[in-house]
């Protein structure tokens, strides 16, 4: 399973055209949808991930975000982290990504573990959220670009110990570092010059000294060394009890966040993936065989288009400032109940109450909405009872309430207008119900699967139909169904 984070069908199809390596080939030689559409939100990285290997969106797999506020303590927790298991190699971080254990279902990859002894999962990506939860629970390895070393790591969730065939990989990382092909804040300033790190370098669920630009295209190429290093140690595909690997290609969110869709940074790392899925491909044939394994090509969301681009263009863009909305709905709180904290925080795309302020705040919520709705590019504003009625949103209520899970989804969801992306700090961004943010591209190749095209995919449909391909039990929470028309 191969994902390449934050690729929308409208980028897709814009960029095929111009390329070469393994998006051309795919496509020629494979399955296509014409688009696949992720009929829930919010769409962000975590929650993509999850339903690709689940089958499932977040009311059922529960990963609503790539972080999320405690409700009980007004802490903020990722989707991965679990202070049960550490990173190997250092001491916990503020916030680390470990392991799977907040994911409610299976995913393919435990389905594949179950199938027949012998069987291997092993997953790779840059982000730890996208590794961990393609893994799944049995996974063999899960392997991530650490947030706070410049090395790829995994953690004790798997084992006490890094696998033996990540480090070749880690030494061309010591090496790139040395060049100064990228650079790193270290103790001193380091071999980069550069001014250390905070205490964290983790921001959030934001990683800033993994999110340098020059850093992308070098990481696309190590998560292929893993990927094809683990075909050899592990010997994936050398007999006839299927083995699941999963790669994620982080990068391309990392430079869309940055540059925007439309840019000539977006577009050079598309071709930069495009070459390294090229040589997964080449690597695959080589050491597994030509027709002897089974591909699938999508994504974990969309975007949305650079608001600034949009309003050139005479649309109604622009950014929704969700710490500017939480002091105001503070405010109003204040003066309609008296002076208290409200509000645990905000992450996209919405806020969360304290335990002492929720009820509080649920008996002002048509209040708070009049306020939200003066916000500049804020639609509406529901609190989470009212988002639970048939009614709520319309269609749109829909898509939100599969997206939605209790204690872990804001008490006060943030309606976005169309272009208009949460947050101020990204060039652009995603996480909303709007089509630019849940369509993206669907590819299947190689074994049992036909060259052709069908019109349409859900999100939820991948991981039947690729336990189907593989002659494995579908994932046992899995809502979508097997797209028969790869088996006709």
């Amino acid at each position: 399973m191969v994902v390449v984070d934050q690729l929308s069908l409208d980028a897709f199809d814009r960029r095929l055209p111009l390329a070469r390596g393994g998006f051309k080939r795919l496509v020629a030689e494979g399955f296509r949808f014409g688009e696949m559409r992720y009929e829930a939100a919010a769409t962000l990285t975590a929650a993509g991930h999850s339903t690709l290997a689940t089958g499932a969106y977040a009311s059922t797999h529960g990963i609503v975000a790539n972080e999320w506020i405690d409700p009980e303590t007004g802490r903020p927790r990722l989707a991965v982290e679990d202070p049960a298991y550490q990173v190997l190699g250092r001491a916990p971080a503020r916030q680390d990504g470990t392991a799977p254990t907040s994911l409610r279902v299976p995913t393919l990859g435990d389905s594949v573990k179950v199938s027949a002894p012998g069987a291997r999962v092993v997953a790779v990506s840059a982000k730890d959220r996208s590794a961990i939860l393609m893994g799944g629970r049995s996974a063999d390895a899960a392997v991530w670009f650490d947030a706070e070393r410049p090395l790829f790591t995994s953690s004790t969730f798997y084992g006490p110990k890094l696998p033996a065939w990540v480090q070749p990989t880690n030494l061309a990382v010591a090496e790139a570092l040395v060049q100064r092909r990228f650079a790193w804040g270290l103790p001193g300033g380091g071999l980069t010059g550069k001014h250390p790190p905070p205490a964290s370098a983790r921001n959030g669920d934001s990683e800033p000294n993994a999110e340098q630009a020059a850093l992308q295209p070098l990481l696309d190429r190590w998560e292929v060394d893993l990927a094809l290093a683990a075909v050899d140690a592990l010997a994936l595909g050398a007999d006839e009890v299927p083995d699941l690997l999963t790669v994620s290609f982080s990068g391309h969110d990392r430079i869309g966040h940055e540059f925007g869709p439309d840019s000539p940074e977006g577009l050079a790392e598309f071709l930069a993936v495009d070459v390294e899925l090229g040589r997964l491909l080449e690597g695959l044939d080589a050491k597994v065989g030509k027709g002897r394994y089974v591909l699938v090509l999508s994504s974990d969301h969309g975007v949305c288009p650079v608001p600034e681009l949009s309003k050139q263009r005479g649309l109604d863009a622009g950014r929704v400032d969700l710490k500017a909305l939480r002091e105001r709905l503070e405010a109003e709180a204040d003066a309609a109940l008296g002076p208290l904290d409200y509000f645990a925080g905000s992450k996209t795309p919405g806020l969360t109450a304290t335990s002492k302020g929720r009820a509080k705040l649920l008996s002002i919520a048509s209040r708070l909405r009049a306020v939200a709705l003066e916000q500049p590019g804020v639609l509406d504003l529901v609190a989470a009872p009212a988002l639970l009625e048939p009614s709520a949103l319309g269609a749109a209520g829909a898509l939100w309430r599969r997206g939605y899970f209790p204690g872990r989804s804001p008490d006060f969801l943030v309606i976005a207008k169309p272009y208009w992306s949460y947050g101020t700090a990204d060039v652009t961004g995603h996480a909303s119900h709007w089509l630019y943010d849940r369509q993206v591209p669907l590819v299947f190749f190689g074994a049992g699967v036909p060259r052709g095209a069908a019109p349409y995919a859900e999100a939820i449909d991948v991981a039947p139909t690729f336990a189907r391909l593989l002659g494995v039990p579908a994932p046992a929470g899995a809502e979508g169904r097997v797209l028969e028309a790869l088996f006709r």
